[in-house]
């Protein structure tokens, strides 16, 4: 089994699909599928598939398996497209040829479908990058593994109003992914500097958004909505977890110069495993107000630590966290300011309702999923 690190093989940047990446992989190797031995791979625009040895030497020091050696792949060998390459696997399509002529198959993972979908929120490269990866996935996919059943019905739709393909001919599979946060033997040891010593007031009135500062995430409408509760004289506190992204300048202007930077606004660019699941385990509740996803890992991870939660009303989010989150719908920044209010008043009495028994997965029982998935075309 030939999996994809592409992108994490050249930069690992620790967060989203990254980070979903190095987890699923981790675990394949640990625990192959029957039958398999599982191989890391990685290839550029120019160069074609190579063994991605150092980067597994990376993940495991006691490893050596020598230098990073052109693949040679065999009949029923399966490639799964584990990394997002959106801008390497179209430049690989006469590999892709080769392969499946020696009877390699084909699976990839997709994880939404939002350039496509809401080019607005990306590059002219990234969307173009995309719609070029998805035409060979459309071409070369004998299975495809989507992170939740929303984006399964999203790409079977797409498959057949844009290729022609219906599900009796490539239908989409699903699996949920996993969560696991470092167990916090001191909770109080690993808060980042910024809110270490607050009081737990000021904890249990602080609310974590959690994700890179991208378009789609609904930072700048949170904002807003904070601004309009610390008018009305609300004391409370918004944590924002996550590097900037793309096509936020402005936005990260403004968060670097608020007034509230440093006091009752808190962007932090950068933060370890350890120091994130120190915010899970001590703020008062998670608010996940993307406009769209292809899951929404942080409902999950706030759910190890029976963190409260505020998500938009999404068909993924009631997917993912059901019963165990609280939905808002407001489109204005004075509608959410007004459902916050109410959930806040439940933070502050201890009523808001815990994601304890949200139902989340390992990632070994994550990749469990996964495997069962590629055995359709083993």
């Amino acid at each position: 089994m030939l999996v994809d690190v592409s992108i994490i093989a050249a930069h690992d940047a620790g967060t989203g699909i990254q980070r979903v990446v190095r987890s699923l992989l981790l675990e394949l190797l640990r625990a192959p599928p029957e039958g398999f031995v599982v191989r890391p791979v990685r290839a550029t625009r120019k160069t074609s598939y190579r063994y991605a040895n150092a980067y597994l030497s990376s993940l495991d020091a006691s490893v050596s398996v020598g230098d990073d050696t052109p693949v040679r792949v065999g009949p029923h060998d399966i490639f799964l497209g584990l990394d997002l390459s959106s801008r390497i696997a179209p430049s690989r399509q006469r590999e892709f040829l080769q392969w499946r002529a020696q009877g390699v198959r084909f699976a990839f993972v997709i994880y939404d479908l939002l350039p496509a979908l809401h080019p607005e929120w990306f590059t002219p490269r990234a969307r173009r990058s995309f719609r070029y990866w998805l035409g060979t996935v459309a071409t070369y996919a004998d299975a495809l593994c989507c992170i939740s059943r929303s984006v399964a019905d999203e790409v079977s739709t797409w498959l057949w109003q844009r290729c022609g393909i219906a599900g009796s001919e490539l239908a989409p599979g699903w699996f949920h992914l996993g969560a696991e946060l470092p167990v916090m033997p001191n909770p109080t040891a690993d808060l980042v500097p910024q809110i270490r010593g607050r009081s737990s007031h000021f904890l249990r009135q602080s609310v974590l958004m959690v994700g890179t500062v991208e378009p789609r995430k609904g930072h700048a409408q949170v904002l807003d909505a904070f601004e309009h509760l610390w008018a009305q004289g609300r004391d409370v506190t918004l944590v924002i977890a996550g590097r900037e992204g793309w096509n936020v300048a402005s936005l990260a202007e403004r968060l670097h110069g608020h007034p509230e930077a440093g006091g009752r606004m808190i962007w932090l660019t950068a933060v370890s495993d350890a120091e994130l699941a120190g915010l899970y385990g001590n703020l008062g509740g998670l608010v996940m107000a993307s406009e769209a996803e292809g899951f929404g890992l942080p409902l999950v991870e706030a759910a190890h630590y029976g963190m409260p939660i505020l998500a938009r009303d999404l068909p993924v989010f009631r997917e993912v966290a059901g019963q165990d989150a609280t939905y808002f719908s407001g489109r204005t920044s004075v509608e959410l300011a007004t459902e916050f209010a109410a959930w806040l008043d439940l933070l502050k009495a201890g009523s808001a309702p815990g994601s304890g028994a949200l139902r989340r997965l390992s990632w070994a029982a994550s990749a469990d999923q996964l495997k069962i998935l590629l055995a359709a075309i083993s």
